[in-house]
């Protein structure tokens, strides 16, 4: 939880923040029940998560104190090796005080293990990538002969990984192509051919023009066409929807949590704000802020483009993180 001083009492004000954190191993299980996943509710969780374009992804770094000491032998072992790709997942979601639940990350695990630093309160330290199990499973070669438009080909390469496709708008088209290795190689080889903005994560591959930023499937005004591919568990059917709607920009301001002011980076705008599971990569933000100098560019009336976010969470602890950190591009 987080304490924050009242304007009107002078009290302390707690929030509850809580986190709730999902193991799952892929043909494996916990215990003698057979089950294999385990839910994990009322812990000290520290989460620090970046979401960035592909090949980078999503990225999850979590200390985790309060996990029963033969759940974390058991979870220390799910890390995979370099002989054996043991796919253990790991999902992260943020509980709203109205009740909703937010899924803010879903990776392969690469790392975890006990840290007995601080004894008597151990920890339990875990790593997890987006692109971990994409890169790491095994898929026959993806191809067509002739002319493919990418959301066909793309759509594909993301079934054999087990995500779900959405296109929004890349109207690119493939002559005979052949990728191979794992579905993550497969995709590099894609957008070494055809540039395109690419997110994967939260069980979703992601691709949207380069030069276009789309929130929420909405493009800036325009009308665009959202496509999306079953998993590799259903039929994988191309299946279209029309998306009709104008984008709704994500308005950042005092109001709705900005932190402070926003500053230049070598990367573009830097800004911070309260926690909102909504911002990720290629998020389009309006910043409502009266500084925003002319010399970071045509600002696009006040429209910026998320490059990287980064989400720093901390529960069950007084004036714990809660921040989504942003770099943004100037819309153009």
């Amino acid at each position: 939880m987080s304490g924050t001083i009242g304007q009107n009492t002078g009290q302390p004000s707690f929030v509850p923040r809580k986190v709730r954190v999902i193991f799952r191993l892929l043909g494996h299980s916990f215990g003698t029940t057979g089950a294999d996943t385990v839910t994990l509710d009322g812990l000290h969780v520290q989460a620090d998560i970046t979401q960035a374009q592909f090949p980078a992804a999503e990225s999850a770094t979590v200390r985790l104190q309060g996990v029963q000491p033969d759940l974390i032998n058991r979870l220390s072992l799910a890390a995979p090796n370099l002989n054996t790709q043991n796919a253990s997942e790991l999902t992260l979601a943020s509980l709203q005080p109205d009740g909703t639940v937010a899924v803010v990350f879903q990776g392969g695990v690469t790392l975890a293990y006990a840290d007995y630093t601080n004894a008597p309160e151990n920890s339990f330290v875990v790593q997890a990538f987006s692109s971990a199990l994409p890169n790491a499973l095994a898929a026959p070669p993806t191809s067509f002969k002739g002319r493919v438009p990418a959301s066909q080909l793309m759509g594909a390469i993301a079934s054999k990984a087990g995500l779900r496709f959405v296109n929004y708008g890349v109207q690119a088209t493939f002559y005979n192509p052949y990728c191979y290795g794992s579905p993550g190689q497969q995709l590099a080889q894609c957008l070494e051919t055809t540039p395109m903005r690419v997110g994967l994560g939260r069980g979703q591959l992601s691709v949207w023009p380069i030069t276009q930023a789309i929130q929420s499937g909405q493009s800036g005004g325009q009308t665009t066409q959202a496509y999306s591919v079953a998993t590799a568990s259903a039929p994988t059917t191309l299946v279209q929807k029309e998306k009709n709607q104008t984008t709704q920009a994500i308005e950042v301001s005092a109001a709705t949590g900005l932190i402070g002011y926003p500053s230049w980076s070598a990367g573009g705008l830097v800004l911070r704000m309260l926690f909102n599971a909504q911002v990720g990569f290629n998020t389009v933000l309006h910043l409502q802020s009266r500084y925003q100098p002319a010399g970071w560019g045509a600002q696009g009336a006040g429209l910026w483009r998320v490059v990287q976010a980064h989400h720093s969470l901390q529960t069950e602890t007084p004036n714990g993180a809660w921040f989504t950190d942003v770099i943004a591009q100037a819309e153009v």
